[in-house]
């Protein structure tokens, strides 16, 4: 076996100083064309110059999110206004916020994949390649030239998984705060870290080894039955686990104070976005991962099809279900149909709602980024991977519109824990993803249309 190749210090800098230019390229470029307020903007850009300007109780009831976004962005550009003597609260300054994020972004997922991966169980050099195509994911990468929640949130909460694997749960527990105050579904993620803080916990003081399995789990539950008859003992393991879970269990609890007080998770238009069951959404997501880490599909594919030889009577039970909620549970929100502007819009109207039968074809389809989504997490223990599929269907199931940003975050935290070792396929997704990006980015500024009640161009994006 090769000795595995480690970086000089100063490439990783290089590195994300080329992410950064070639980000604020495609910035400008969509400043240029766009330098007004589009779609979400209309309601985030006057709102946070509302903040600005010191008006903490002026509330757009049209936004549906906390204010984290316009805190950061007087965090960030404040003492900069102070220095130049204006305030600098304008679209391009707001925009900035998130081209900013993007910067630490990529500085946070590279240190995820280090711990994770490295440095001494893979090639350091392919974890930051990895890092940038993470980062290049193209419903991510668009939102951040536009001032929308998406870049931030997905910055808190993956520091937030960062200062959990470092074993800081209260100062992860405190960035779960923040990152619920940039969108209220990231609470499923403090959740997601409290139960993982629970299980190893468990499994230190009960098993003196890692919760891996089912079987460890019983023996867990085994050996906590015998403990019952010492209540000493079992008060310093719940002692043990309240301790360490303390800081996630007051975000949680200070969350459901906060629904019961707000009437829901939904701060303004809450008529738009009623939580349904909206099953497909799973099979939505899986094509996303699907369509997003194609360079590795046909690796899989040989693997996916002896799988489901094997084991045929789950495969097709699988099916079946698949076909079935198709069939029974398919939502289709206003909007969806409604908004010219999204390439959601067209991809339903052009697809999904004018050849019905493609919506079962598509079945199978699903069943395969599943798959992948699966291989992906294949190191990770079983409990790791269910806890994750069932935060992955809390935080999109009860969405009644498909909205593909909803999708970035439990991408990128399935993604994270595999990195190919091939460079090959490394350097074909990284041109895959810019090339995919320079599309969207061709078709956001060649392609601009009217409506006939309002005089502005409008575009399409994601």
């Amino acid at each position: 076996m090769g000795t595995l190749q480690q970086q000089p210090s100063f490439i990783f800098p290089l590195v994300l100083g080329t992410f950064s230019s070639v980000s604020y390229v495609f910035f400008v470029i969509i400043y240029t064309v766009q330098p007004t307020p589009f779609i979400d903007e209309i309601f985030h850009i006057p709102q946070a110059q509302k903040y600005c300007e010191g008006k903490f109780y002026e509330w757009d009831p049209k936004i549906t999110t906390l204010p984290g976004l316009y805190l950061f962005s007087i965090g960030m550009n404040g003492p900069v206004s102070w220095v130049l003597g204006r305030q600098l609260c304008d679209v391009f300054s707001l925009r900035v916020t998130n081209l900013v994020a993007s910067a630490f972004l990529l500085s946070t997922i590279h240190k995820l994949l280090m711990h994770l991966h490295g440095p001494k169980h893979m090639d350091s050099w392919k974890l930051l390649v990895g890092g940038v195509n993470l980062c290049l994911l193209p419903v991510l990468y668009w939102f951040t030239f536009l001032y929308y929640t998406d870049v931030l949130s997905t910055l808190v909460v993956l520091v937030m998984m960062l200062l959990h694997l470092h074993h800081a749960p209260f100062a992860a527990a405190a960035m779960g705060v923040v990152a619920v105050m940039m969108r209220q579904t990231n609470i499923v993620w403090v959740g997601f870290l409290c139960v993982l803080t629970a299980v190893d916990v468990l499994g230190a003081r009960v098993l003196k080894a890692p919760i891996n399995t089912i079987a460890d789990a019983k023996a867990v539950v085994k050996k906590l039955r015998r403990t019952a008859s010492k209540p000493y003992r079992l008060a310093e393991i719940v002692a043990d686990v309240v301790v360490e879970c303390l800081g996630y269990g007051t975000v949680l609890t200070g969350f459901l104070a906060f629904m019961g007080y707000n009437g829901g998770i939904v701060v303004g238009d809450r008529i738009a976005h009623m939580p349904v069951i909206n099953l497909p959404q799973i099979g939505y997501f899986c094509l996303f991962y699907l369509v997003f880490s194609l360079p590795y599909a046909p690796s899989h594919i040989r693997p996916f099809i002896k799988l489901c030889q094997r084991k045929t009577w789950t495969a097709g039970m699988i099916l079946v279900a698949g076909l079935m909620v198709v069939h029974s549970n398919t939502i289709v929100h206003p909007y969806l149909l409604a908004d010219n502007r999204h390439l959601t819009f067209y991809i339903w109207g052009r697809l999904y709602g004018r050849f019905l039968p493609i919506r079962y074809l598509a079945v199978p389809v699903y069943m395969f980024g599943g798959y992948m989504i699966h291989t992906s997490l294949q190191h990770r223990s079983v409990l790791f991977k269910a806890l994750y599929f069932i935060c992955l269907a809390a935080s999109i199931v009860p969405c009644k519109l498909l909205e593909l940003r909803y999708f970035i975050l439990p991408f990128i935290l399935a993604r994270a824990q595999w990195v190919s070792k091939s460079w090959w396929q490394l350097w074909i997704e990284m041109l895959y993803l810019l090339l995919i990006n320079c599309l969207t980015l061709y078709l956001f500024v060649s392609k601009t249309f009217k409506w006939e009640d309002s005089s502005d161009f409008q575009r399409i994006i994601w």
